[in-house]
C-alpha cells in the first residue's frame, strides 16, 4: 500500500515538472528574442540588464533544482525499498537455514542416539547370546556328567558281584513293616483320655502328638530295638500365659530357653460362665478353699515351667488313665524310668509283642515348625527349667518333602537305614547321619538317588563323612539355612542365624578328633565287610 503512494506522489511530481519544464522552455524563447533585441544596445544598458536578468536566472535554476531534488527523493525511496527488500530476503534465508540447521541438529543427535541404543541392544544380545551359549555348555556338560555317572553306576550295577552285593545290601536296609500307625492311634486314645480327665483343672493342655525321628520317618536300624518317639505339644491351661525367653544378650540363638509362666486376669470369665475364679483378683483364702492351684504352684520353679515336674506328674497318672481307654484290653502299659521324658512300653496281651514308645512334651514356637522341648541337650546336665530347642518337626516335614519328591523309587531310606546299622555302637550319632544326607541331597540331584545308584550314593555318604571330618565342620541343616522349602516353617531367627558347626568340639578337642577318625575307619571297614560278607 505505501509503495502505491508513493509511486502516485511521483507520477504527480514528474507532471508538475513537465508543465514547469514547459513553462521554462517559453520564457527560454523570450529570452532569447530579448538577448538579440538587446545586444544592439550599449554597454550601459547591458551592464543594468544584467542586473535586471539576476532573477531570472535564478528563478530558472530553482526550477532545475525542484526536478533534481524529485529525481533524488524517488531514488532515495527506491533504494531504501531495494535495501528492505534485500534485508528480508537475507533474513528469511538465515531463517530458513537456522531452521534447517537446527533439523538437522536434531536429526543427527536422533541419529546418535539411536546409534548409541543400536550399540547398547548390540551388546546386550551378545551378552545374553553369550550366557545362554555357556548356560547351553554348562547344561550339555552337566547332562553328560550325569549320564555317563548314570552309565558308569549302570554297568557297574550290571557286574554280577555288584548286582548281588547291591541287591542282599537293600534287602537287609528294607526291614519290616513299620508300626508307626499303630502307635499313633494308641497314643491319641491315651491322650484323648487325659485331656478329658484334666479338662477342668490348671494343669497344661496336651495336644495331638506328632511322631518324630527315625522311627517315623521310615529308617530305623533294627526293627527290634526301634523307639517310636513322639512330641506332644503343651499349651498353657486357663488363666495362664506362656512367654518363651528364647534369646541371650550377645547370642542370637538361646542356649538355655526358658519357659515363664504368668497369670491372666480371668474376671470376665468368671462373670460370664462362672467356672473359675479370677487368680490375679481373689483373696488366697478363697482361692484356696475353692479352686485347685494355679500352674505356678504345681508344675513351675521360681516362675519357669519345670520338665522333671511335668514327666513326674505325668508318669504317675498315666498308667491309671490308660486303663480307661478302649485299647487297655489289648496291650498292657509299663512306665519305664526317664528323667526327661516318658517312656512307656505297650505289650500285646495276644502275641506278647512289645512297643517302645518314648512322649516328650513341647512348647510350639510362634506358628514354627520349631518346639522348646523336654529333650536332653548335649550337655551333660540339662536345668529342669531349660528347654532346648528342637528342629524334630522340621527335619520330619523336610524329610517327607524330600521322599514325596524323588518318588517310590528312592534309597534315601535305605541308605540311612543301612549306615544306622552299620552305625550302632560307635561315636556317630544318627543326627549326624541324616544332617549329612541333607546336605549331600543338595548337592547330588534326587534322580540320583535311584535303586541303581545305592551303592554309589552309600559311598558318597562315607567321603562326605571323612571331609567333614578332615576340616572339622559339618553345618547345622536349618540354623541359618535361607533356601528352605515352604513345606517347613521356620522362625527369622533361624533363617537370619550364623550357621552352627555340629563338629566343633573336634577343633576344642584333639582327644575328640583322633577318636572320630578312628571311629571313621572303623566304620568303613564295618561298612566294606557288610557289604561284602553280609555281615
Amino acid at each position: 500500500m505505501a509503495f502505491v503512494l508513493i509511486l502516485a506522489l511521483l507520477v504527480r511530481a514528474l507532471c508538475d515538472n513537465a508543465v514547469m519544464l514547459e513553462g521554462v522552455q517559453q520564457q527560454e524563447v523570450n529570452l532569447r528574442e530579448q538577448m538579440t533585441q538587446l545586444q544592439h544596445e550599449t554597454e550601459q544598458w547591458n551592464v543594468e540588464q544584467r542586473w535586471v536578468d539576476v532573477p531570472a536566472l535564478l528563478f530558472t535554476l530553482l526550477n532545475y533544482w525542484r526536478i533534481w531534488f524529485c529525481m533524488g527523493l524517488f531514488f532515495l525511496l527506491f533504494w531504501n525499498m531495494w535495501q528492505s527488500e534485500k534485508m528480508n530476503q537475507r533474513y528469511d534465508r538465515s531463517s530458513e537455514e537456522e531452521a534447517a540447521g537446527a533439523e538437522q541438529k536434531e536429526e543427527e543427535q536422533e541419529k546418535q542416539v539411536e546409534q548409541v541404543e543400536k550399540v547398547e541392544q548390540e551388546k546386550k544380545v551378545e551378552q545374553k547370546e553369550k550366557l545362554e551359549q555357556e548356560e547351553k555348555v554348562k547344561q550339555e556338560e552337566k547332562v553328560e556328567q550325569e549320564e555317563q555317572e548314570q552309565q558308569d553306576e549302570v554297568d557297574f550295577y550290571r557286574i554280577p558281584w555288584t548286582r548281588f552285593i547291591a541287591e542282599r545290601a537293600l534287602l537287609k536296609a528294607q526291614g519290616r513293616l513299620s508300626r508307626c500307625q499303630l502307635v499313633e492311634e494308641l497314643m491319641s486314645d491315651l491322650l484323648l483320655a487325659c485331656r478329658f480327665v484334666w479338662s477342668n483343672s490348671f494343669y497344661p493342655t496336651l495336644r495331638s502328638a506328632i511322631g518324630v525321628g527315625s522311627a517315623f520317618e521310615g529308617w530305623s536300624p533294627r526293627e527290634e530295638d526301634t523307639v517310636y518317639r513322639l512330641l506332644v505339644p503343651v499349651e498353657a491351661p486357663r488363666g495362664h500365659i506362656f512367654h518363651l525367653e528364647l534369646y541371650d544378650e550377645e547370642d542370637e540363638l538361646a542356649r538355655n530357653p526358658r519357659v515363664r509362666v504368668e497369670l491372666k486376669c480371668m474376671c470376665e470369665r468368671e462373670q460370664q460362665l462362672g467356672d473359675v475364679l479370677c487368680f490375679l483378683h481373689h483373696p488366697v483364702e478363697d482361692l484356696v478353699e475353692n479352686q485347685d492351684p494355679s500352674l505356678l504352684q504345681t508344675l513351675c520353679t521360681d516362675a519357669y515351667l519345670d520338665v522333671e515336674k511335668i514327666i513326674t506328674w505325668f508318669r504317675v497318672q498315666v498308667a491309671t488313665i490308660w486303663n480307661t481307654t478302649l485299647q487297655a484290653d489289648a496291650y498292657n502299659l509299663k512306665v519305664l524310668p526317664s528323667r526327661r521324658s516318658c517312656k512307656l512300653q505297650l505289650t500285646n496281651t495276644s502275641s506278647g509283642e512289645k512297643i517302645l514308645v518314648e512322649l516328650l512334651f513341647g512348647v510350639q514356637q510362634g506358628n514354627s515348625d520349631i518346639f522348646l522341648s523336654s529333650q536332653n541337650t548335649e550337655a551333660g546336665f540339662t536345668p529342669s527349667t531349660t528347654w532346648p530347642q528342637s528342629c524334630a518337626v522340621a527335619e520330619m516335614k523336610y524329610f517327607q518333602y524330600l521322599l514325596k519328591k524323588a518318588g517310590e523309587n528312592s534309597v534315601i531310606q535305605s541308605c540311612l537305614r543301612f549306615l544306622a546299622h552299620t552305625l550302632v555302637g560307635m561315636g556317630f550319632s544318627n543326627y549326624v547321619l541324616k544332617t549329612l544326607v541333607f546336605h549331600l541331597v543338595n548337592i547330588i540331584p534326587l534322580g540320583n538317588w535311584q535303586r541303581r545308584n545305592f551303592l554309589s550314593r552309600l559311598e558318597s555318604i562315607l567321603q562326605y563323612l571323612h571331609f567333614c571330618l578332615k576340616y572339622k565342620r559339618l553345618v547345622h541343616f536349618f540354623i541359618g539355612n535361607k533356601m528352605m522349602p515352604d513345606e517347613v516353617i521356620l522362625p527369622h531367627s533361624f533363617r537370619t542365624a550364623t550357621p552352627v558347626n555340629l563338629f566343633q568340639h573336634l577343633e576344642d578337642d584333639p582327644d575328640a578328633e583322633s577318636r572320630a577318625l578312628r571311629d571313621f575307619r572303623v566304620l568303613r571297614d564295618r561298612l566294606l565287610r557288610l557289604l561284602l560278607f553280609g555281615r
